[in-house]
C-alpha cells in the first residue's frame, strides 16, 4: 500500500489549547481510516506538541475520507528528498552500465590512482562511458596498490574517470590516460594562517576572533555529524529516521555531507592548516535524518518535520540549514517551517544541484534559498570542481565570481554562497587521518555558508539579540540577511541580493 503521512498543523496557533485542539485532528482522522497499517506514531508527551505519524493505507480509502478530515488534520502522501545530485551537470542524464552477458569476454582498462605520487587505496573511482549518444557510468574501488580494473564492453568508449579521494585530494575527471597509465590527484591546499579559503574572503571574514557568531543557536539537518575533533562541540541531537526519534548516539554521519556542512558553519580548528568555519562560536546542532546517502536513503517530510521541531522548538535555535532538497512541495514540511518562523527560526535551504528551478523546501516562501557561486583559479585543472565554471557569460559575474554551472536559480532566490571546491570537515574514520577535511561542491555547500555569515551577523546586532522569539526575529534575520549582501553583478534571479558579507 503507498505511504502517507498524518500530522496536525500548528502555524497560527497561539494559545495552548488552540494547539492541543489541532494535535486532536490527528486522532480523529485515524478513527476515519480502517485499512491502515501505522508504521510509527510520534506523540509527544507535551499535549502542545506537533503529532506525526507514518502509514500504509489504502489509496481509494484515502480518497474517500479526504473532504472530510478535520480542518487542522493534514494526510499527504509520503514525499522523500534527497541529497543534491554530485554527478557533473555536463553528464547528465546518466545510465548505469548494462550487465554483462553470461560468458562474454570484454577488455579490461586498468588504470592507477596516485595522490602526492603515494597510491591512493580503497576509494571509489567512476568511469564514465559513451554509447549510442548516452552516457553511462561504472563505480569500482582501487586495490591497497591504487589499481583499479573496470570492463570495456562493445560499442562502449571511455570519456572520463573520475577519482573520489576520501580527504587531502580533489576530486578528479580527467581523459583517460592509456590502460596501466596514472592518474595523480592535486592535493588541497591548507588553509592559510588564520584559518580560511577563499569563501572566507567573499564573505568578508577576514577577522580571527574564534567567537564569531558567539550567542546564536544555528540547527544543521543533514546525514548526522562526525566523528570529527574540531566538531565535538556539536549537540547531536538524535536521528529520526522512519519516523522514530532515535538517541544523540545514533547522531553520527551516516555518509560525509553532514559533517562537511556543518563544518562550513562552525568547525574550530585544532592545528595548523585546517580550515575554521564562518561562525566557529555559534551554538551548533545536528539533527540526522538520513539512512545514507543512496536514492532511498533519504528522508520523508515526517523526518524533516519531526527534525525541524525538535531543533525549533526544543532548542531554540535561530537558523536552520537545510542542504536536500528534491520532489513537490508539501503541507506539512511548509506548516512546520511556518511553526518555526512563527518561534523566530529561520530555514536557510540549497536551492538545488539541477540547474533549473529552486526545488522544495527552499523553493517555500518561508526559507532562503541559497544558490552556489564559485572563484576561478581557485580549483587546480582537471579537478571536478573546476569543470563547474559555466559556458553562459551571463554567469560570469565580478571579482572572479561566477554562478556554478550545476546550481539551480529563479526569482525567489534570497542570495547567493560559495559552492565551489569548498573544504571542510568530513567523518575521521581509518584509515584516513584523526582530522580530515575534503572538498566538495554543490548549493549544499552554500547553504551553510550563507547560513554560517548569518549567524555572524545576527551576533552582532543588539536589536535581533533583544527581540523575543517569534515572527518577528525570524523576519529581523532575513531582513538582515538581504541588508549584508553585496552584488557580484549577476542578474537577481542568480545571485539574490548578492554574496552576504559581514
Amino acid at each position: 500500500m503507498p505511504r502517507y503521512v498524518l500530522v496536525n498543523r500548528r502555524a497560527g496557533k497561539f494559545t495552548d489549547d488552540a494547539k492541543r485542539s489541532s494535535r486532536g485532528a490527528v486522532a480523529r482522522a485515524l478513527t476515519m481510516l480502517r485499512s491502515t497499517d501505522v508504521i510509527f506514531d510520534h506523540q509527544p508527551k507535551d499535549e502542545t506538541a506537533r503529532r506525526v505519524v507514518v502509514l500504509d493505507a489504502d489509496e481509494t480509502e484515502i480518497r474517500s475520507i479526504r473532504e472530510n478530515l478535520p480542518q487542522d488534520a493534514i494526510l499527504e502522501p509520503a514525499v522523500q528528498r534527497q541529497l543534491h545530485r554530485h554527478t557533473p551537470i555536463k553528464l547528465r542524464p546518466t545510465l548505469p552500465m548494462p550487465a554483462t552477458t553470461a560468458g562474454a569476454v570484454h577488455p579490461l582498462y586498468s588504470v592507477t590512482v596516485k595522490g602526492g605520487g603515494a597510491p591512493l587505496a580503497n576509494i571509489e573511482v567512476m568511469f564514465y562511458f559513451d554509447h549510442l549518444g548516452q552516457t553511462h557510468v561504472d563505480t569500482k574501488k582501487t586495490d591497497s596498490q591504487g589499481r583499479v580494473s573496470v570492463a570495456v564492453p562493445s560499442g562502449f568508449t571511455l570519456s572520463l574517470v573520475e577519482p573520489i579521494p576520501y580527504a587531502d585530494f580533489w576530486i578528479m575527471l580527467v581523459k583517460p590516460p592509456a590502460s596501466g597509465g596514472t592518474i595523480d590527484c592535486a592535493p588541497v591546499a591548507k588553509a592559510d594562517a588564520h584559518g580560511t579559503g577563499w569563501w572566507h574572503g567573499a564573505m568578508k571574514i577576514t577577522a580571527t576572533d574564534p567567537n564569531r557568531g558567539a550567542g546564536i543557536k544555528v540547527g544543521v539537518i543533514d546525514t548526522g555529524c562526525g566523528p570529527h575533533p574540531n566538531l565535538a562541540h556539536v549537540t547531536l541531537v538524535g536521528a529520526f529516521i522512519d519516523g522514530e526519534q532515535l538517541p544523540p548516539n545514533q547522531g553520527y554521519d551516516v555518509a560525509e555531507h553532514g559533517t562537511h556542512t556543518s563544518g562550513i558553519i562552525g568547525a574550530r580548528p585544532s592545528k595548523a592548516g585546517d580550515y575554521a568555519g564562518l561562525a566557529p562560536g555559534c551554538e551548533l546542532f545536528h539533527a540526522r535524518v538520513f539512512k545514507d546517502e543512496s536514492p532511498q536513503g533519504g528522508p520523508s517530510q515526517a523526518e524533516i518535520i519531526m527534525a525541524i521541531d525538535a531543533l525549533s522548538r526544543d532548542h531554540q535555535c535561530d537558523l536552520i540549514n537545510m542542504s536536500l532538497g528534491g520532489g513537490p512541495p508539501t503541507q506539512s514540511e511548509e506548516d512546520a517551517i511556518r511553526d518555526a518562523e512563527e518561534r523566530g527560526t529561520l530555514c536557510i535551504c540549497s536551492a538545488g544541484n539541477d540547474a533549473g528551478a529552486i526545488e522544495y523546501p527552499g523553493a517555500y516562501q518561508e526559507c532562503a534559498a541559497v544558490s552556489a557561486i564559485g572563484q576561478r583559479d581557485w580549483a587546480p585543472a582537471n579537478t571536478f570542481s573546476a569543470g563547474n565554471l559555466p559556458n553562459d557569460p551571463e554567469m560570469i559575474g565580478k571579482n572572479n565570481l561566477f554562478l556554478a554551472a550545476f546550481s539551480c536559480y529563479g526569482p525567489t532566490l534570497a542570495c547567493a554562497g560559495p559552492g565551489v571546491g569548498i573544504v571542510s570537515t568530513v567523518p575521521a574514520r581509518p584509515p584516513a587521518a584523526p582530522a580530515p577535511y575534503m572538498e566538495m561542491d554543490g548549493t549544499s555547500m552554500a547553504s551553510p555558508a550563507a547560513c554560517g555569515a548569518l549567524a555572524v551577523i545576527l551576533s552582532q546586532d543588539a536589536q535581533y539579540k533583544s527581540l523575543p522569539r517569534d515572527k518577528p526575529r525570524a523576519k529581523r534575520a532575513r531582513t538582515l540577511l538581504a541588508n549584508h549582501c553585496q552584488t557580484i553583478g549577476l542578474d537577481d534571479q542568480y545571485q539574490g541580493k548578492g554574496v552576504p558579507a559581514v
